[in-house]
């Protein structure tokens, strides 16, 4: 039977007194406390129905108070854009905006429904139409990373949050004694799997938005206790002997990586650099269509299995089908499929999708990769395998092929069997790069081009945004051209 609702605050046993929740400029509250505001913003949202509740927020108090309520009432949670588009797409009975950002709402048919505690303001849709119906086992709506602003989601069941969120309780030993901070967007799997699985521990979480590399936020790690710390690759590799000083006057003694690939040295560095403290430091595998994490890399592997994302998750099963070939496969190379804890009940594109039951059982994950005794190894994606001068091959491995420390790159494919390396370095050493290639792929100088950016564009993961390269590169070098002067910092 499918579970219809989720109390992610007095369902996990936690006790009453336990600090929860600390928000930004205050105090902790207790489960018990946290229990009551959560109920008090359930209130707001009570509705004869099963009703879409769209969070326009991120890691502030209302908006995981608002979370809560609508998991414990039993609705579905939309972390999406209050868009017009996206508005109209799945005509929300509830949204709750950003806090101070909600002018829009009452010109698109929302009313405020008033009485909500701690800055909570909660929009109800005026129009009394039919409102679609919502499967009963639909929890939560996410955007995957390429669809930043677009309606297209991936449903969760109830079932999958719980599931996945004991499953990374079991595979890094979280306990109620940990702490947690939200150095990661909630409105994302990996920032808001953070969030479910502390709670389901009984742990606690530090709500801050700061940016996860900034001195104000590592002040907030230190005065609050914090024992834990989520990040992506990005912000690793920013992560210099400043950061290192003001790690050791806080009480980190877990890291946790995930989002896109780290490289080989970085994970050494980090790995050694936890081990010195006492502490772990895990390399991650995941995906919103698995709800969260899929694969965990155990310490105590490295550095026997150093460039492996590690075993699945409890429950969890990899196999390997096969792929698209190419000249660079390894052995036993081929398309990751994924059966366990997370897996999505599908995508929704709009408020009638949301009737759907589930419609997936295993994952294809569209990642390539094989195993070893167990242990998961990634080479690529199957859509980044390109014909250059008639062969097959991979664009993520050519990238792992020249990658240098400190010389961010991306390897696109362009028209007229064209490769182009973007790269936010030493123009010099892209040079060097760029004629590696060339000698990698046997082909003549002119057919691997360079073009040089500020900053490679990331998605909220971490991981290089190919499209938005790919849409500025099109298919000339006028669009090459363009990218130059278009990516800047930020971007």
């Amino acid at each position: 039977m499918a579970t219809t609702a989720l109390d992610l605050v007095t369902g996990v046993g936690a006790p009453p007194v336990s600090a929860a929740v600390v928000p930004p400029g205050g105090g902790a509250l207790s489960y018990g406390e946290l229990s009551d505001l959560v109920d008090q913003v359930g209130t707001a949202m009570r509705h004869n129905d099963k009703a879409l509740v769209l969070c326009a927020g991120d890691r502030d108090l209302p908006t995981v108070l608002a979370y809560l309520a609508a998991l414990r009432l039993g609705h579905t949670v939309a972390f999406l854009p209050a868009t017009t588009e996206v508005l109209s797409a799945y005509r929300p009975d509830f949204v709750v905006p950003a806090p101070g950002a909600h002018d829009d709402l009452t010109a698109a048919g929302y009313r405020p429904t008033g009485g909500s505690p701690v800055g909570a303001t909660i929009f109800r849709r005026a129009s009394a139409g039919p409102h679609a119906p919502i499967s009963d086992e639909t929890a939560l709506l996410l955007m995957t990373s390429g669809t930043t602003g677009s309606p297209k989601a991936v449903r969760l069941s109830y079932s999958a949050i719980a599931d996945n969120s004991r499953a990374i309780v079991d595979a890094l030993g979280i306990t109620a004694a940990e702490r947690a901070a939200t150095t990661l967007p909630i409105t994302h799997a990996y920032g808001l799997s953070v969030l479910n699985s502390h709670l389901i521990a009984g742990a606690s979480v530090v709500l801050s938005d700061s940016p996860p590399l900034a001195l104000a936020t590592w002040d907030r790690l230190a005065r609050t206790g914090v024992t834990s710390l989520a990040a992506v690759p990005t912000t690793y590799a920013a992560f210099g002997p400043s950061h290192v000083n003001l790690l050791g006057r806080t009480a980190i003694r877990t890291m946790t990586q995930a989002g896109a690939r780290l490289a080989d040295d970085l994970t050494t560095r980090l790995a050694r650099m936890m081990q010195r403290r006492g502490g772990r430091f895990f390399t991650m595998y995941g995906q919103t269509e698995a709800t969260s994490r899929m694969a965990v890399l155990d310490p105590a592997d490295l550095p026997e299995r150093l460039g492996s994302v590690g075993r699945a998750v409890p429950g969890g099963v990899f196999t390997i089908a096969p792929g698209p070939p190419h000249a660079r496969a390894v052995p036993g190379e081929g398309a990751v499929r994924y059966r366990g804890p997370g897996v999505m009940l599908g995508y929704a594109s709009c408020r009638e999708d949301l009737a759907r039951g589930a419609e997936v059982d295993v994952l294809d994950t569209g990642d390539l990769g094989y195993l070893r005794d167990g242990y998961l190894y990634l080479t690529g994606r199957t859509k980044r395998i390109a014909k250059v001068l008639g062969v097959r091959t991979s664009l993520d491995d050519l990238e792992r092929s020249v990658e240098r420390p400190g010389h961010p790159t991306a390897v696109l494919a362009g028209a007229d069997d064209v490769v182009y390396l973007v790269g936010a370095g030493d123009a010099a050493v892209h040079e060097q790069q760029r004629r590696q290639l060339a000698d990698s792929l046997g082909v003549p100088s002119r057919h691997v081009v360079l073009r040089q950016v500020d900053r490679l564009p990331r998605t909220p993961g971490g991981k290089v945004d190919y499209r938005a390269l790919a849409e500025v590169i099109g298919r000339s070098d006028g669009g090459a051209e363009q990218l130059a002067s278009t990516v800047r910092p930020g971007t």
